[in-house]
């Protein structure tokens, strides 16, 4: 499969987006394919789980869609900007794909589409962390003071820690950003309403870290765009990278490393291991040139949104066309299998859609060009 990559784009950065949501959507559901049909060491398994406390293989998904989203925006915005100025296409980009992000993500996980208020939840999705990582970050990126650039999220990322470790435990119901998810909900939401069950997870006061992993990703890219030279640009991100993962690790002695609130030292290594993994990738497929068999990343890497709403949104039709393609495969396979088969089957599906969906994105640009002239 070969999927081109525009001019101007980082090889490498669609590459780790493909990665992520590969994982995502393939890697994980057929392992849990495999684990329903022949059992697993629960070792492994435990990688494919979010717990409260630890880190898993599964915990960095939704970190690295943050830090990639805001690694994306000064190459999507600063052509959208006039003389260091934010135009009309600046500001018309940040509103679509902010709201269009937030009403997705409504649609994923918020109930949005039962149009029952009793049923909505306003805040409680990947796609809205994304939404508000990327407008704090757009908008920070019109501050033309590198100092400040950096410094804002320094602040943040002090600023939450020192809310938590202040303010509340780091117990499920006990710690500070589950109080305030809790007050603001009661404030927003109707008494009784599903969005009161988070299941742990706090949105509202933890987007101070969705802005953090967001800006770090921005900084990333401003290092990788500056006039370094390639060696230099690599040291940087690994110094960066190494610098965050030790800091979480340092951080761990005195607090906890939680997922679901996206404590300090969570976040620091999360970050850690982010910039690392790009690093790498620069490396291998920006310095070196080595993309050979990388088709279906990039694809995924390039039509990510797709690919999660066909996971997610979707996922009961996505499902129902799965089990239909997959009916006879016991006869082949045997009737233990079917869990890995169908998953299998699944993955195909979905790796299909998208594709599908980068057949269409040429003729749209096609048609838009001919409207211009």
């Amino acid at each position: 499969m070969e999927v081109k990559t525009d001019a101007g784009r980082l090889f490498s950065l669609d590459f780790l987006r493909g990665l992520d949501m590969f994982l995502l959507v393939a890697i994980g559901p057929l392992m849990r394919g495999a684990d329903k049909a022949w059992g697993l060491s629960p070792s492994i398994m435990a990688q494919f789980r979010h717990g409260w406390e630890g880190f898993t293989l599964w915990d960095i998904i939704m970190p690295m869609f943050i830090f990639m989203c805001g690694a994306a925006i000064p190459l999507a915005l600063t052509k959208r900007m006039k003389d260091g100025h934010p135009t009309g296409a600046f500001w018309r980009h940040v509103a679509w794909r902010f709201v269009l992000l937030w009403f997705l993500g409504m649609m994923a996980q918020g109930r949005i589409l039962t149009l029952d208020p009793m049923q909505i939840s306003p805040y409680n999705n990947t796609l809205q962390t994304i939404a508000a990582g990327y407008l704090i970050t757009a908008l920070l990126m019109l501050t033309r003071n590198r100092i400040v650039q950096i410094v804002v999220p320094v602040l943040l990322f002090a600023a939450y820690g020192i809310l938590l470790a202040c303010f509340g435990d780091y117990t499920e119901t006990g710690n500070c950003a589950y109080q305030v998810e809790m007050s603001v909900l009661r404030w927003i939401v109707p008494p009784g309403s599903k969005a009161f069950q988070i299941g742990g997870y706090t949105w509202f006061l933890t987007t101070m870290m969705f802005a953090f992993m967001s800006l770090c990703g921005y900084h990333c890219t401003e290092i990788l765009r500056s006039g370094c030279t390639p060696c230099r640009k690599m040291v940087m991100l690994l110094a960066l990278g190494g610098g965050l993962l030790g800091l979480g690790w340092l951080l761990s002695i005195w607090v906890p490393v939680i997922k679901p609130i996206f404590t300090v030292s969570f976040t620091a290594q999360a970050m850690g291991w982010c910039v690392l993994a790009w690093a790498l990738l620069y490396l291998i497929t920006d310095m070196y040139q080595l993309r050979r068999g990388l088709g279906v990343f990039i694809l995924y890497g390039k039509f990510a949104l797709t690919a999660y709403l066909c996971h997610t949104v979707f996922h009961s039709a996505t499902d129902r066309v799965a089990q239909t393609l997959a009916q006879g495969l016991p006869r082949i396979f045997g009737a233990a299998a079917q869990p890995f088969t169908l998953a299998c089957v699944m993955v195909l599906v979905i790796t299909w859609l998208v594709w599908i969906r980068s057949r269409l994105r040429p003729l749209g640009i096609e048609r838009e060009k001919g409207n211009r002239e």
